[in-house]
């Protein structure tokens, strides 16, 4: 069986900060990316797992809380679905 979801408070501006953390850590990646293609003989294996780590952090600690949150605001589950409330 699922565990019931707490209510949470939801501030609508730490969702926004949020998001803008995301767009923010996006936006590195892709300047570290084109970078990249600019000098491929500077990289290595060590600036790959950097990118790598950064945006695994991005997606699993901010975008999906971020997502979630959204979804909380507007009643709807990240899949679509009506949230189910007991």
């Amino acid at each position: 069986m699922s565990e019931p979801q707490e209510d949470v408070a939801i501030d609508p501006e730490e969702v926004v900060r949020t998001l803008d953390d995301v767009r923010s850590r996006l936006r590195t990646a892709i300047w570290a990316l084109h970078g990249m293609h600019q000098d491929v003989s500077g990289l290595t294996i060590d600036d790959l797992a950097d990118l790598e780590h950064m945006l695994s952090e991005t997606l699993e600690q901010v975008l999906t809380p971020a997502v979630d949150a959204v979804g909380q605001i507007l009643g709807i589950a990240p899949d679509g679905a009506a949230p189910t409330t007991h």
